[in-house]
């Protein structure tokens, strides 16, 4: 159960501003440590192609996770936490998004989290503690572990995007793509408690 009700308002501007922020503090680590990611951030039809698909895959596992949970709801006790946090708390914070606040979101969250944790972070400390730490900021509290774990490993995915391609900007179209899907399906087709 929710404490506090979030509005289309509190939902963009938050987003925006913890974006913005991470982005910062992107640059800010580019510029202290003298990074040159350019090569990083090379761009070709090809690497937009297999981001697209990157992120169509994304979005369909994290489907067919949530469907696995609600058929085997009492055996896989924590695929039906899962299902519950998407369904009970993250669906209800989109309910009142237009299509519009569904596309900023998607490409600021996109952008901002893959310049930082695959462009940034993965250059510094590697894949796995980048992708763990991508995972703990999508876990703000100790009920959301398996929605951290399932972070996690889209966080491996991205990054073998990025090690795959060279490019970051195949795991920021697979990111954009993914979120874009999953919010448009948890605004429009999930029937959520408070409805």
């Amino acid at each position: 159960m929710q404490s506090r009700v979030f509005d289309r308002s509190d939902i963009l501007n938050l987003t925006l501003v913890l974006e913005g922020a991470l982005l910062l503090v992107a640059a800010l680590w580019i510029q202290l440590a003298q990074l040159n990611l350019t090569s990083e951030f090379a761009f070709n039809n090809k690497i937009m192609i297999i981001g697209a698909l990157g992120g169509l895959a994304t979005a369909t596992s994290g489907f067919f996770v949530i469907l696995v949970g609600s058929l085997f709801d009492n055996s896989l006790k924590w695929l039906s936490s899962l299902r519950h946090i998407v369904y009970a708390e993250i669906a209800p914070l989109f309910k009142d998004l237009r299509f519009i606040d569904i596309v900023l979101i998607a490409l600021s969250s996109g952008f901002c989290e893959e310049a930082f944790f695959r462009g940034v972070l993965q250059s510094q400390i590697g894949i796995v503690p980048s992708s763990i730490l991508f995972g703990m900021v999508h876990c703000p509290a100790p009920r959301y572990l398996t929605y951290g774990l399932w972070a996690t490993a889209a966080g491996l995915f991205l990054g073998f995007l990025l090690d795959y391609t060279g490019s970051v900007w195949a795991s920021i179209f697979a990111h954009a793509i993914s979120n874009f899907l999953v919010i448009t399906y948890s605004r429009y087709f999930i029937k959520t408690e408070e409805s």
